[in-house]
């Protein structure tokens, strides 16, 4: 659920280029300084390129919990998703913890396992987790902030699952900062920074150990919001964007804060049926049949954090969705889930899978900006928008 490799660091980097810089050729309309997105990429290239990700993405989880705990506490799965339900009519109860703002010092500064060196373009923040793990590397919340000293809008950018660096999440974020639009860059639980001793990035994040993954999304969550707050002391309007499975994180953050846009970027709802049936998760979908877990026991215990259960509660004041035509990562049926399930807001529709929406992000980044301009100036972008040009498709 995300654009980069998971598995042997060097060697996915070398492939993740290979395949990159492949496509782009290929294509013939991709220039090296990333400036302009790929004009055509039709279906069976789009397949090919995700293909191709997919061979060096296998890589399985080494942790296997037991007993699997939720919040300290072990439960059988009927017994977890009776302690959930109430909870879906009232899901900012659930994902929060007792931790207020004050309590997690927002601060400059730089995650003890930083590995690049200080930048120049953007503030390194920290923050303490409110929810502290075993783990202590991924107890520090390290986030960049791109900013300006005029804007007056800022997004929360929240990054997908196995994400090794963040160059392709900087390059967005740049571009949104040129246009007048401040990010707040975020690093998901055990990822980069904050991946422990011994893991790959992400390998701890979402798992066959299936309250720990609830655990941590909750956490997540409840970063996210504290990190809103902390934001919404420097800036009128708050947004957040969401992107693969960042996009679930930042639909249920949205369920909690009343953010003034919301961006799902190729990501879904009906997780059970995104793990069971997506390229990306087959892995997973083999470690909980050794352990006896049907589809249907997972998605019982996974729907307090199911978007396609809670996406009524939404409070942002304008949702825009970015849907992969080709996506079988993420596969486009779910997509579409998450936009019924969320209202129906204006979508645009990308002739690309999972991983060559890559080649789009350029143009993602200026409809968001341009979306972004037209609600400032009146109502939200639902109003403005007749229902013959709520889908804009980009080939």
């Amino acid at each position: 659920m995300s654009t980069e490799f998971r598995g042997n660091g060097g060697l996915r980097d070398r492939r993740l280029r290979v395949c990159v810089e492949f496509a782009g050729a290929w294509a013939g309309t991709f220039d090296s300084a990333g400036e302009s997105p790929m004009k055509f990429l039709p279906h069976a290239f789009a397949v090919g390129v995700e293909s191709l990700f997919y061979l060096t993405n296998r890589q399985t989880c080494s942790l296997h919990t037991d007993p699997d705990l939720f919040n300290g506490r072990s439960y059988s799965l009927e017994s977890f998703v009776n302690f959930s339900t109430p909870y879906l009519d009232h899901p900012e109860e659930f994902f929060t913890t007792d931790v207020g703002l004050d309590a997690v010092c927002v601060r400059e500064g730089r995650h003890p396992n930083a590995s690049r060196p200080s930048p120049r373009d953007y503030v390194e923040m920290l923050m303490d987790s409110p929810a502290v793990t075993p783990w202590r590397e991924n107890n520090s919340v390290p986030f960049k902030w791109f900013r300006t000293e005029q804007a007056n809008t800022v997004l929360l950018f929240v990054p997908g699952w196995g994400r090794r660096s963040q160059t392709f999440e900087e390059d967005m974020s740049r571009r949104f900062r040129r246009h007048g639009v401040d990010v707040a860059l975020l690093t998901v639980p055990f990822h980069q920074a904050r991946t422990p001793a011994g893991s790959f990035s992400g390998e701890y994040f979402i798992s066959a150990n299936l309250l720990l993954t609830v655990e941590n999304f909750r956490a997540f969550v409840a970063e996210i919001r504290l990190i809103t707050e902390h934001l919404r002391r420097s800036y009128k309007r708050v947004g957040i964007l969401g992107m693969s499975s960042g996009g679930f994180h930042a639909g249920l953050a949205s369920l909690c804060e009343s953010f003034d846009y919301f961006f799902p970027v190729v990501t879904g709802c009906n997780l059970g049926k995104i793990v069971w049936h997506g390229l990306n998760t087959q892995h997973m979908r083999r470690d909980l049949e050794r352990r006896g877990i049907t589809e249907r026991e997972f998605s019982r215990v996974w729907k307090i954090i199911d978007l396609a259960a809670l996406g009524h509660h939404c409070r942002a004041r304008s949702v825009k969705h970015y849907i992969a035509r080709y996506d079988r990562v993420i596969p486009v049926k779910h997509q579409l889930a998450l936009w019924r399930a969320l209202g129906k807001w204006p979508r645009m529709v990308l002739s690309a899978s999972h991983y060559s929406s890559y080649f789009y992000r350029h143009s993602v980044v200026d409809d968001i900006v341009g979306t972004i301009a037209m609600s400032d100036e009146g109502p939200p972008a639902r109003l403005l928008l007749a229902p013959h040009s709520r889908e804009t498709v980009i080939s």
